[in-house]
């Protein structure tokens, strides 16, 4: 409640939806290879 949900994972298009849960996954990562080097 109260979050809003990407378009892309409303529309039904599948593969759409495969191709922005990479992208996140990739952004989420870049940081945390950051903070591991620095350790």
């Amino acid at each position: 409640r109260g979050m809003t949900v990407p378009d892309v994972l409303l529309s039904g298009d599948h593969a759409r939806i495969k191709q922005w849960r990479r992208q996140q996954a990739a952004q989420r990562r870049v940081p945390r290879g950051k903070e591991l080097k620095k350790t």
